[in-house]
């Protein structure tokens, strides 16, 4: 396979000069005054990662050796990801919402050297574990921060404070020369960097990923579905997100697309019809959100208003895969257009990945003229595998393979993947890496189906296909996510075992649709919590639950719930950076509730 470049460097290379004095990167900073979108250059980008690569040089970090970046996303953290490269610093990305304990697990068992992070908050959490990683040489904070400790020292002092005579001879054609020189240094199957899996199940694991593994999926992609200079990309998700760092940094980079940053998801909808993107990948969670937003909009309408509006959605499903039909051009002229506005009205397409996507979600936003194309992948393929393309999109599949990826099905259903993108392995977990990879097949623990068409389909988990007392497999996936069909519930996590004969859960509501549900119930409440623990509210989600379970057998449904008052969240622990629940963490804190339920 010809992945157009030996190395990142020679990428990035590629990159500086395809943007040139172009911005290629734009952000706002955290002034609630700053209304203009600040941006850096391919010249500058260039200048930057030089000028860090050479003051990085001082700590005399061998090829091989590893740094670890823990930040929100922004600029600074392509700066020190291209200028670790160039060195041939294995990078290890981390998310900033990890706890301290977290984080030095991470840093410990990856032997980093040198820890970049974003703010003084963020180096205090790192210092405060700094004495038990005797790797550990320097905490490098991208913002300004005031400390007292020597081994700490900001991006801004790394780069002028101890380079000025670097600083004042550079050029172009020095920078060049170095980063040429570098290249030629690196080989395509030598480590680039180790992304740590979320631990949804236990300790996280080290994934190796070689400058061939992501540079390959890289090009995977962009032969999958088109991506063009022209394309503006708003990103929101973390860049210790393998999702967000192959698809939604190196991809539009190239392509010479715009890339720009969210603040943070909160500001996503205002920034959308700021920056009008054509582009933006995104996990399911946001796209459930617009849709539950679009739908109380509708039901706060005065009646005329919502009546038509209403009659337009009717008619939006009625003909979603005929969209030259007179009715749909009129609901769409009338109401859709409106709605696609909300997301700057350019948009070509969403990509939706991390987790699944239901099809009814996707079908709604089909339905208003709004295209999902649904992926799938893992951090242990670089990450993704298969994908939707613009003309060959199947709605509860997440599409064909992409070019060069080889996906069978194993005798149990277990879905295997083949291909340059695979992971070299875990890092110092021999044992791990040869249970995952087989024969050369990584075995990613997901049960799936191929089509007729030749569409994957995920059915479920490995790890959530559970044999009941009663001798009945189910699949929890399966029950969750047909619970998660109700406008009324956010988040619901099942629970069964060979030891139970049948099925429990715990709901969270959503808040918003809980508080209108009081008021049409007539419940007085001055809290959430008055709510999940009335009986009214309880026999409403009974009812709402009998009628979503009818499909299932009857050993599959849930036979007892409670309601939570409180979600859970990546600050809670439940929650993984990806957003995907932790069973284990969940059940272990829930345990009492749990255990009431078979009593």
């Amino acid at each position: 396979m010809d992945l157009g470049y030996n190395n990142f460097t020679e990428f990035f290379q590629s990159v500086c000069k395809t943007y040139g004095n172009e911005g290629a990167i734009y952000w706002k900073d955290n002034s609630d005054n700053n209304k203009e979108y600040k941006n850096i250059t391919g010249s500058k980008l260039k200048e930057l990662t030089y000028l860090l690569a050479r003051a990085i040089e001082q700590y005399g970090i061998k090829p091989g050796k590893t740094a670890a970046i823990i930040s929100e996303t922004r600029f600074e953290w392509v700066i020190t990801d291209f200028a670790c490269i160039s060195k041939q610093i294995v990078t290890v990305p981390v998310y900033p919402t990890m706890t301290s304990e977290q984080i030095r697990f991470i840093l410990q068992h990856s032997e980093s050297r040198l820890c970049f992070v974003s703010t003084q908050l963020m180096a205090e959490k790192v210092n405060a574990v700094f004495d038990e990683l005797p790797k550990l040489e320097k905490i490098i904070t991208f913002n300004k921060t005031d400390h007292s400790h020597e081994h700490i020292i900001s991006f801004e002092e790394l780069i002028y404070g101890e380079l000025l005579d670097e600083r004042t001879a550079y050029s172009d054609d020095i920078a060049d020369k170095f980063f040429t020189d570098m290249a030629g240094k690196q080989s395509v199957n030598d480590l680039l960097t180790i992304i740590y899996t979320s631990g949804t199940t236990g300790v996280p694991k080290g994934v190796c990923l070689s400058h061939k593994n992501v540079l390959a999926n890289v090009k995977q992609c962009t032969d999958s579905f088109p991506v063009h200079p022209d394309d503006i990309f708003l990103s929101f998700l973390p860049l210790a997100h393998t999702y967000e760092r192959t698809g939604g940094y190196y991809v539009p980079l190239s392509k010479g697309a715009k890339i720009y940053y969210a603040k943070n998801i909160d500001t996503l909808a205002a920034q959308m019809a700021e920056i009008r993107p054509t582009i933006v990948l995104a996990v399911p969670m946001l796209f459930t959100r617009i849709a539950s937003r679009v739908i109380k909009n509708i039901e706060q309408m005065p009646l005329l208003k919502r009546t038509i509006t209403k009659r337009a959605l009717k008619i939006g499903r009625a003909f979603r895969e005929n969209k030259s039909n007179p009715l749909w051009k009129l609901a769409d002229k009338r109401v859709f257009s409106l709605i696609r506005e909300r997301t700057g009205g350019r948009i070509k397409f969403f990509i939706s990945g991390g987790s699944a996507l239901s099809k009814e979600t996707a079908e709604f936003f089909d339905s208003i003229g709004i295209l999902i194309l649904q992926g799938y992948g893992m951090t242990e393929a670089s990450p993704v595998i298969s994908v939707n393309r613009l003309d060959n999109n199947e709605f509860g599949t997440v599409g064909p393979p992409l070019e060069n990826v080889n996906v069978k099905i194993a005798p149990d259903g277990e879905i295997l993947v083949q291909g340059d993108n695979v992971m070299l392995g875990y890092f110092k977990n021999q044992k791990d890496t040869d249970e995952m990879i087989i024969g050369g097949w990584l075995h990613t623990g997901d049960i799936g189906v191929i089509d007729k068409h030749g569409m994957l389909k995920i059915t479920d988990r490995k790890k959530t296909l559970i044999k009941t007392a009663t001798g009945k497999y189910i699949s929890l996936t399966h029950i969750e996510e047909n619970l998660e069909r109700s406008e009324y519930i956010s988040q619901v996590i099942s629970f069964a075992s060979d030891e139970k004969d049948y099925v429990t859960a715990l709901i969270v509501p959503d808040p918003d649709m809980l508080e209108g549900l009081a008021k049409k119930l007539n419940v007085k409440f001055s809290k959430l919590s008055d709510l999940t623990d009335n009986d009214i509210i309880h026999n409403f989600f009974e009812s709402e639950i009998d009628v979503l379970q009818k499909p299932l057998a009857k050993y599959e449904r849930v036979r007892k719930f409670a309601l939570l008052d409180t979600p859970f969240t990546i600050e809670s622990g439940e929650l993984t950076p990806t957003l995907k629940l932790k069973r284990k963490v969940i059940e272990e804190k829930h345990k009492e509730l749990i255990d009431s339920f078979y009593i």
